[in-house]
């Protein structure tokens, strides 16, 4: 087979790592979280990491202080407002993570899935992994199931599609998103970002939205990245709206294919990487309801996004 799939213990949870048994690139997933912790890629005689990694030599530790990387946000992606919001005629109030005075980054970031199928063919390979909330946070008390399949295909394409399923009596607020953080072996600063948006996200000074898009058209032809500071969020279009990032010898892609319509930029003080971020909704939809799903008993909702790696 061109791929190889291999499954080891690390601390309380499990490493899936996938590979091209041709180009010897590789990811690898682990199974707390559900998240892309590697991607590494073969090129001469040097490993090209692409996604800025956790150390989980130690176990968990200190993921949330060290940027969520790569984490899964959901039912809220980014930040909700003091935590609050109201849905039903009812008020909540989220138990999790707190950033200051906003929860961040959902609930589900350290969920402990587990796996329920592989697949290898020559052209590809898949993990799929799920998990069972059965509301424990007082601030989301309504069930859902989360399905999350990992594919490595041929020519550096990392795909990835998550199923929230309602289990739940009465209709949910739903929000998806991810959090990876991307580097092309030098600093951001020698890199151009690019991609075309309908508008950006006007925030306040705690980066909550205001419900107001303004014009934004300066990344349309590419810029050079050197010197800015990004935590920006923006309304995709709804066609050809992927996002590059490139230097002179390598270029990635990021393509949402399925409810995908906010895409957030964050670039990180010490400009080693760039995360970018797609999102169903705009932080704090739950009170703002700017791209909020509502998602009905025992329906499902599927979100999909791809990141592909090319050199030049």
């Amino acid at each position: 087979m061109a791929f190889t799939i291999d499954i080891n213990e690390i601390d309380t949870f499990k490493g899936i790592r996938i590979k091209d048994s041709e180009t010897q690139s590789y990811i690898e997933i682990i199974t707390k979280g559900g998240l892309l912790n590697a991607w590494v890629i073969k090129d001469l005689n040097q490993s090209l990491h692409i996604i800025a990694s956790n150390d989980f030599s130690n176990g968990w530790k200190d993921f949330e202080t060290n940027g969520f990387k790569s984490s899964k946000m959901s039912p809220f992606a980014c930040r909700l407002n003091k935590g609050k919001y109201s849905y039903g005629n009812k008020e909540y109030n989220i138990d999790k993570f707190y950033l200051g005075k906003h929860a961040i980054h959902g609930i589900l970031y350290d969920a402990p899935f587990s796996i329920i199928s592989t697949s290898v063919t020559e052209e590809a390979a898949t993990v799929s992994l799920q998990y069972h909330y059965n509301g424990e946070d007082a601030g989301f008390p309504f069930k859902y199931s989360m399905e999350i399949k990992w594919g490595l295909q041929k020519n550096n394409l990392v795909t990835v599609q998550t199923t929230v399923t309602n289990n739940s009596a009465q209709i949910i607020p739903m929000t998806d998103g991810w959090h990876p953080y991307f580097m092309l072996g030098t600093s951001i600063d020698d890199c151009v970002l690019s991609f075309t948006c309908a508008g950006q996200l006007e925030y306040d000074a705690d980066l909550l939205p205001t419900r107001k898009i303004v014009a934004e058209n300066s990344f349309e032809k590419g810029k050079l990245l050197n010197g800015i500071a990004l935590d920006n969020g923006y309304l995709m279009q709804e066609k050809g709206n992927y996002c590059t990032v490139e230097n002179a010898k390598y270029k990635l892609q990021v393509t949402p294919i399925t409810n995908y319509p906010y895409l957030q930029l964050y670039t990180p003080p010490d400009r080693k990487s760039i995360a970018i971020e797609n999102l169903s909704g705009a932080p704090d939809c739950f009170n703002n309801k700017m791209g909020l799903q509502e998602l009905q008993p025992q329906k499902k909702i599927i979100f999909e996004t791809a990141y592909q790696f090319i050199k030049k």
